[in-house]
């Protein structure tokens, strides 16, 4: 329901590192291109090409590759990021400036040649960031964590910027913004990376796209889309794929939001005005304002910027174009994948904070009813005491800690863990190789500040990308001999997945198993004892699946 926020909080590093010099010239299809080099104790190096332009365009239109350029191309720096409405806490510490002309990307490369199990090339992992569709950038992740956890385990990783809020999803479902601007964004920067990664050491025939929440519905987007599904063979969607809530709106309401926003600006509809009519004036309207003023916010003083019905408005729509179908006839249709997915073991307790208050049990029940409704589902009184009762069953309602555990689950399963499961059951039953996993693993003082306003302390939202990227998510990253464990374990079951398609590594020797359609429930508990384990969510999303299916 809310998405990536992948990381309103994730500016501060915690570890940087200092560039030992400049890599050398790559020529790419557009130009010749220079980034910067770090070398680390190892004796390894990574080279870093940061602001690639991989495309242009006007607003709210779909994006065309960038013009050539003629002289050797500055990648030192991070290139422009989409406009929107920065968090105060952040402003002192970002690395990039807003700008529409935002259609980059980054490279980070070992600097030496593939060793003999990857005779091809290194394996690409291309990373699209989180944030609701509204906020964020692939500078936030940094590039030293990326080079020295990553890259250094022999893959190459991709990382873009692509149009976010009212410049990518605007949508009034037809001719005028038939929307998903942000996908086919997106898609541009994927093909350019089937064009140009060869010439970085990469493998074009290797290439395993991943994302978190927002980011991670945009992955499972385009395995779906005929234009990008074959052109990429794993995928790795982190707590958000296209069956989550969060992930789509009705076009009708996309619009709707779209012309309450603009009027607020000043925009004034004829009101003798047929629909199309409308619809044309609006863009031309919203086209002619500053982008400043079309920037958004995902997160405000009073928590999430949501609609009254609990969604995020300006997001994906079924447009008959990028999505020409609906989910469930594409997911037939896909290539098989091999997938990675998962989520966190409290979700919804971030996606649930607000500042000095958390979420009610009538809160959690009013978005569940509202869900559920939308998802087709026949919700009457008697199905929501069974939820209520399967959710609070044993619980002392007089214990306020305990009554908050289960309200946060509830949250938590039905914003992202069911859907994600409900995918992964999916995908086994069409024949694609799926691993599954839950992230366990929480050292509290990785949490800040934040941890400190939240009902308790755990895994949740986000908090695995700093054991991925080697970056403070909610404070500084100061590692102790723990985290470093994890982010050891992290980044080697990735990038095992990324060259081998296997977590486990190359000769499959290791716990983690695919699912099989007669048990999807199976999972890989991430955490310093990991474990592959029965009944993901402690049973919790068998017995939810059961109860629904009798209200289909």
């Amino acid at each position: 329901m809310l998405g990536s926020l992948g990381s309103w909080v994730n500016y501060l590093t915690g570890q940087s590192g200092v560039a030992t010099g400049t890599s050398g010239i790559v020529e790419v299809k557009t130009g010749k291109v220079r980034g910067k080099r770090y070398t680390f104790d190892n004796g390894k190096s990574v080279d870093a090409f940061l602001g690639i332009p991989y495309g242009e365009g006007e607003r709210f239109k779909k994006p065309i590759p960038p013009k050539p350029w003629t002289t050797v191309l500055d990648c030192t720096r991070f290139g422009q990021r989409c406009p929107h409405t920065d968090l105060f806490l952040e402003i002192p510490f970002l690395e990039a400036a807003k700008s529409e002309n935002c259609l980059n990307l980054n490279v980070f490369a070992p600097e030496a040649a593939p060793g003999p199990d990857q005779p091809n090339g290194y394996a690409v992992m291309f990373w699209v960031h989180g944030g609701g569709f509204t906020i964020h950038s692939s500078s936030h992740y940094g590039d030293y964590g990326i080079c020295k956890e990553l890259c250094t385990k022999d893959v190459i990783v991709v990382t873009i910027n692509y149009r976010l809020g009212y410049f990518g999803f605007l949508s009034t479902g037809d001719e005028h913004c038939p929307g998903n601007v942000g996908l086919w964004d997106q898609a541009l920067a994927l093909r350019w990376v089937k064009d140009n990664i060869f010439e970085f050491g990469g493998d074009p025939n290797n290439i395993t796209v991943f994302g978190q929440s927002a980011g991670g519905a945009s992955s499972d987007y385009l395995s779906l889309s005929p234009h990008t599904r074959d052109l990429f063979q794993k995928v790795i969607p982190m707590a958000g794929t296209a069956m989550h809530s969060f992930a789509s709106i009705e076009t009708e309401k996309n619009r709707t939001k779209a012309l309450d926003f603009a009027m607020k600006l000043g925009f004034v509809p004829n009101p003798n005005a047929t629909k199309t009519e409308t619809n044309k004036a609006m863009v031309q309207f919203l086209n002619a304002q500053p982008y400043n003023k079309l920037e958004t916010a995902l997160i405000t003083l009073f928590g999430f910027n949501l609609s009254d019905q609990g969604t995020l408005d300006i997001v994906p729509v079924m447009d008959g174009d990028f999505l020409p179908k609906s989910i469930a006839q594409l997911r037939v249709e896909m290539p098989k994948k091999t997938v990675m997915c998962g989520t966190t073991k409290y979700e919804g307790l971030f996606l649930s904070f607000r500042p000095h208050k958390n979420a009610t049990l009538g809160e959690a029940l009013q978005l569940l009813e509202t869900d559920l409704r939308r998802r087709g589902y026949k919700v009457c009184p008697e199905l929501m005491t069974k939820i209520e009762e399967m959710y609070f069953e044993g619980k002392n309602r007089e214990d306020k800690r305990d009554m908050t555990k289960a309200v946060i689950n509830l949250i938590s399963d039905f914003t992202i863990n069911w859907p994600e499961t409900e995918y992964a059951h999916a995908m086994v039953e069409l024949g694609h190789t799926v691993y599954q996993y839950c992230f366990y693993y929480c050292n509290k003082r990785n949490m800040g500040a934040l941890g400190h306003a939240m009902a308790f302390r755990g895994a949740t939202h986000c908090s695995e990308l700093t054991y991925i990227f080697h970056k403070g998510l909610i404070a500084n990253f100061y590692p102790n001999n723990d985290d470093n464990k994890m982010v050891k374990l992290m980044t080697t079951m990735w990038t095992n997945f990324a060259k081998y398609g296997n977590p486990n590594g190359k000769e499959n020797e290791g716990p983690w198993k695919p699912l099989t359609a007669e048990d999807p429930y199976k999972y890989f508990e991430i955490d310093l004892d990991s474990k592959f384990k029965d009944d993901v969510h402690y049973g919790r999303i068998k017995k939810l699946r059961e109860l629904l299916i009798e209200y289909a």
